[in-house]
This record gives C-alpha cells, sequence and structure tokens, in this order.
C-alpha cells in the first residue's frame, strides 16, 4: 500500500478543486503492483566531421500501481520527522561570542578612515 499526499488538483463530476499549491487533506491509495523496467533508450551523441560517436542508453527502472481510494478530505498527512528539535537544542547549548568582535567601525577597506 502507498498513500500520495500531495494532490494538486482533483474532480468530482463537475466540482474541480484546484490546490495552493496542494489540497489540504486529499490523499491517493494505491497498490503495488510490480516493479518493471522500461523500454531501452538509446542515447547517441556525435560530432560531424570529427569522427567522435557515442552510443550508450539505459532502461529505467517503473512500479506499477493501481488506485485503490481517492479521499478528497479526512486523510492524515505523514508525521514530519522529530530529530530536527535535538539538533535545535544543541545550537542553543553552544556558548555565545562576545559581540565585540563584531564592532563594524574598526572596519578598513577602500576609502577614507571613518
Amino acid at each position: 500500500k502507498v498513500t500520495f499526499d500531495n494532490v494538486l488538483l482533483l474532480e468530482n463530476g463537475k466540482d474541480i478543486t484546484i490546490g495552493a499549491p496542494a489540497i489540504d487533506g486529499a490523499a491517493v491509495e494505491a497498490k503495488v503492483v510490480k516493479h518493471l523496467k522500461g523500454d531501452k533508450v538509446i542515447v547517441f551523441k556525435k560530432k560531424r566531421r570529427k569522427g567522435y560517436k557515442v552510443k550508450n542508453g539505459h532502461r529505467q527502472y517503473l512500479t506499477e500501481i493501481v488506485i485503490e481510494n481517492i479521499l478528497a478530505s479526512g486523510a492524515k498527512k505523514a508525521a514530519p520527522k522529530k530529530e530536527a528539535a535535538p539538533k535545535a537544542e544543541a545550537k542553543k547549548a553552544a556558548p555565545k561570542k562576545s559581540a565585540k568582535a563584531d564592532d563594524l567601525k574598526k572596519v578598513e577597506g577602500i576609502g577614507p578612515k571613518i
């Protein structure tokens, strides 16, 4: 099961809802059917009159899904990671430097001294 909670547009008959940028509370539930590879893509590079030819390519990895349910409202958002809060506390615990080191009146450069 997969849930997509970043829904940009919903349509219910003639009723169309457009998000700014996403619709709050809307979600799409889907089921993963299989993982597969797409068609072969050939990347051919050539510079004329230089004798330069390179043939390369790849097959893109794809996931086939089946949409099971579209929720217009009442969907739960994915919980944000809680790791950001301990980092903020660690920064507050660090000792602060004195403001005297940043005295801008002592800056010298091009032009007359102030």
